[in-house]
């Protein structure tokens, strides 16, 4: 027989062997291949390494591995790899030939192989059946590692060994063939439904030799296991069928092997073709989902604010009925918080047992039977969690452990690279508008300054100290103002590179903000603006009280500044869900662009509306904010339109966040 899909080729070596005095058989892929060996049991093979369907490494693999036609010799030819190449020699071929060959090379291989596998003798019988020889072949089937059937041509099972009742169902001697895609739920591979003239045994009773037919059955315990279905006609002596005959082999690992690759294929390129883009955490949730065949997952990110894990991602499939969603998960709480604490993969093989870790509300009523977790590192930090939910029973299973690990693995790194590219951007930028910035700043009063000595050094030596004395005092404000800009800019240095503590003590924060904003309260009469505040009761988190005063007293002095005469600034003081302080300072001012809104956090940058109306200022308020929040944990962002003024929020966590 001659496998190859080269259709030069497959004409040369068939006409070859017909030379050497042999009938062939041409066949143009693995798979074709391996139903003709088994069909026609031929002398020798002679099979390209390079076929589509089945190569010919899997060709000689799935050839050693069937025991009805395992000693059938094979010679390989190849133009892919060198005929000394040791996985040729693992094929168990014979001999390997090389492409290009000669018509005189091949036929002296052939001639010299030709011949040394005869066709095998009919076997001849042992005996008249026994009951000792029945009991023997009833415990032979059950030594079988492979599911064995037998059936009538009604139909009607007339044998099924243990490992059959084991993949099928215990009552599966008992039912018909015509009933038993409906009693076992037997499905196609894909998971769609399989009709009953589609089984391998009725294929076979309409005499069809099956070979590798594939199906989807559940085990008692509602695992899904796939098999891979031979089946064979049992005819009499004149030819008429009178039964089938049907061999399964469980092949769940390899189907599940194919799979994992499958599911790691479809995230790298979800990573590749859409590394930009805003839903790509979601598109990842769906690749993994589809193809693990999995209705819900998502993905929880650490707030470092909080030190809660709050939901970022998710994928639902459209049939699927939606799960509630916390607003934020803390360690050990449900699913997520439980991963989030061991820092490793949970299985949860019964969404509904007692010990189950996912919250009760959650599972109550939910149509999904199992659930797992898997952390999501960057480094050796987890930063997140990814939660999956499925119809199907999910034992731990070590090599989708490994799977997800590695894919929450890509998840961290990529997140992170985001991240990492997003600052680069913002730091580039920042670092260039700062060089400016400081230039501006510094260069503005030294220019006055040195101005001024100048006209002062050019009078003449009997002008009196009365006459320069104007001249004296802009030199003496713009040194005030340099020297002011200068400590500024050292203390928020020193903030931002942790040189300088905070001292970290409970701090009453409704208290703190009433103080400054009765200390506010002058500098906003003398403008006719009201300040109008909405404090929280003992609202307390952790801090240092000198810095978060600061920060008060630079919203507040900044909301005043930029509020129009006659109008209010709205304070108000809340609890977000006993987790986070939420502070909002609200004018009723000019509002600042769009396009600037981004950089008002970074040092010296000054609004226009600032810079062209003559309001004093340094631009460091707002920068000095930031950091007294980020080194609280917090966070603080901004919102803004120019016919409405600007709202400012901070949030602070109640609870001590470790470093």
């Amino acid at each position: 027989m001659v496998a190859e899909d080269n259709l030069d080729h497959q004409r040369v070596i068939a006409e070859v062997v017909r030379r050497l005095g042999h009938e062939v058989v041409v066949t143009g892929d693995g798979r074709a291949a391996l139903k003709a060996i088994a069909e026609h049991h031929p002398a020798l093979v002679v099979a390209d390494v390079d076929m589509p369907h089945l190569d010919g490494f899997e060709l000689c693999h799935a050839i050693r591995h069937d025991p009805e036609i395992a000693g059938t010799p094979v010679v390989l030819i190849t133009a892919y790899l060198l005929p000394g190449d040791p996985r040729l020699a693992a094929t168990g071929a014979l001999a390997v030939i090389g492409k290009p060959f000669g018509v005189p090379q091949l036929t002296e291989s052939l001639r010299t192989h030709l011949g040394t596998a005869p066709p095998p003798d009919e076997p001849k019988p042992i005996g008249t059946p026994s009951a000792v020889h029945l009991a023997a072949f009833d415990a032979l089937l059950d030594c079988l590692d492979a599911g064995v059937a037998a059936c009538e041509p009604s139909g009607r099972m007339v044998l099924a060994n243990r490992k059959m009742h084991e993949y099928i169902g215990r009552e599966v001697g008992d039912v018909p063939i015509g009933d038993a895609t409906h009693r076992f739920v037997l499905l196609h591979a894909d998971g769609s439904p399989l009709r009953t003239h589609e089984l391998a045994l009725s294929r076979a009773l309409a005499g069809e030799n099956v070979d590798q037919a594939e199906l989807l059955a559940h085990d008692d315990a509602g695992r899904p296991r796939w098999f891979a279905v031979n089946a064979r006609p049992v005819r009499d002596e004149s030819g008429e069928i009178t039964g089938a005959v049907a061999a399964m082999h469980d092949v769940t690992a390899q189907h599940r092997n194919r799979q994992y690759q499958h599911c790691e294929n479809e995230v790298l390129k979800v990573i590749a073709d859409h590394p930009q883009a805003a839903d790509a955490t979601d598109r990842i949730l769906a690749a993994i989902g589809v193809t693990l065949g999995w209705p819900y997952l998502r993905l929880w990110l650490v707030d470092d604010v909080t030190d809660l894990l709050r939901p970022a991602g998710v994928y639902a499939d459209p049939h699927s009925r939606p799960l509630p969603v916390p607003v934020s998960m803390s360690r050990g709480d449900g699913l997520a918080g439980a991963c989030w604490q061991r820092a490793d993969v949970i299985w949860v093989p019964d969404l509904h047992a007692a010990d189950s870790p996912v919250l009760s509300n959650i599972s109550a009523g939910s149509e999904f039977r199992a659930a797992g977790a898997v952390p999501v590192r960057s480094g050796d930090r987890v930063v997140g969690v990814m939660t999956f939910f499925a119809y199907d029973r999910q034992e731990p299973d070590p090599a989708l452990g490994v799977l997800l690990t590695g894919l929450a693995g890509l998840i961290g790194a990529f997140l992170e690279q985001r991240r990492s590219e997003v600052l680069a951007l913002h730091l580039a930028a920042a670092t260039d508008e700062y060089i400016a910035l400081v230039g501006h700043e510094l260069r503005t009063p030294l220019t006055s300054i040195g101005a001024y000595v100048d006209l002062i050094a050019e009078s003449n030596d009997d002008v009196t100290l009365g006459e320069v004395r104007e001249l004296l005092d802009v030199v003496q404000r713009n040194n005030s103002r340099l020297r002011d800009l200068v400590e500024k800019l050292l203390d928020l240095a020193s903030l931002e590179s942790g040189h300088a503590q905070l001292t970290v003590e409970p701090v009453d924060l409704t208290e703190l903000i009433g103080e400054a904003v009765d200390a506010a309260e002058a500098e906003a009469a003398a403008r006719g603006i009201t300040v109008r505040a909405e404090l929280t009761g003992d609202l307390t988190v952790p801090g240092d009280r000198l810095r978060l005063r600061q920060m008060t007293d630079a919203l507040l002095s900044n909301a005043i500044k930029f509020s129009r005469p006659d109008s209010t600034v709205a304070v108000s003081l809340g609890d977000e869900h006993g987790e986070s302080a939420i502070l909002t300072v609200a004018d009723n001012g000019a509002g600042v662009a769009p396009a600037e809104q981004p950089r008002l956090f970074r040092r010296l940058y000054r609004g226009g509306n600032a810079r062209h109306t003559g309001i004093p200022g340094a631009g460091l308020g707002l920068a000095l904010c930031r950091v007294v929040v980020e080194r609280h944990h917090g966070s603080i962002t901004l919102a803004s339109h120019e016919s409405t003024g600007t709202t400012v929020t901070v949030r602070l966590p109640r609870a001590v966040v470790a470093p």
